[in-house]
């Protein structure tokens, strides 16, 4: 309850909107991060199976080309049934039936400030991104499958780029392979993005490693 009470009060007080500098992360947004998970560890959601079990029973395939769910979440139902859960509004954890963590929920963990800055800088990938995109393809990769590219691009666009700044373009067999760079990490535009979200994932790291340290 205490925590409760703590996090509230820290949303309801003025956030770093006026002094917000996206080069450093502020003593609010640590604060602010700091309940968010403690509150969510302290309120924990059951489900009634062992998500190791869940594991084995798992068959990897691809997912449908035209985006239709695949068989395997019914057949996954007859041995762990879906948890009823009504709509989630506050930081939580679903854990299995040993405890073991199945999704940490941390709702406005971020300020607002931060998460404009995530948009405004990403939303300079936008041509970028759209240059990936050939609608006319029809016999393209199946992960591609999922972007679904609004009207005129929307804010962002869609797809995928590569950010690697060397990579062996096939499996490194020989000392003599060299190393590449893709070809949009090469893009000022992405650069841009990449140095402006350097502070920004040292935040998420930072999270990540708290709550989920096998992960990080």
């Amino acid at each position: 309850m205490r925590i409760a009470v703590q996090l509230q009060q820290c949303l309801a007080s003025p956030d770093d909107t006026l002094n917000f500098d996206y080069t450093s992360i502020s003593e609010y947004e640590i604060d602010r991060a700091a309940l968010t998970i403690a509150h969510a560890m302290v309120n924990p959601i059951n489900v009634n199976w062992d998500v190791d079990r869940y594991a084995d029973k798992v068959n990897l395939s691809q997912p449908n080309r035209d985006g239709s769910a695949t068989a395997e979440p019914e057949r996954l139902k007859k041995f762990f049934p879906e948890a009823v859960l009504s709509k989630i509004s506050v930081p939580a954890t679903i854990v299995d039936i040993h405890g073991k963590f199945l999704v940490v929920h941390l709702p406005d963990i971020l300020t607002a400030s931060r998460i404009e800055h995530l948009n405004h800088i990403t939303g300079g990938l936008r041509e970028s991104l759209l240059k990936t995109v050939d609608p006319k393809d029809v016999n393209k990769c199946w992960r591609d499958d999922g972007y679904m590219v609004p009207a005129e691009g929307g804010e962002f666009g869609a797809n995928r780029i590569t950010v690697a700044p060397a990579y062996f373009m096939q499996r490194w067999e020989r000392r003599v392979d060299p190393l590449v760079t893709s070809e949009s990490y090469k893009s000022e535009k992405v650069q841009q993005w990449l140095a402006a979200l350097t502070t920004s994932e040292v935040l998420w790291n930072a999270i990540t490693e708290v709550v989920a340290p096998d992960l990080f």
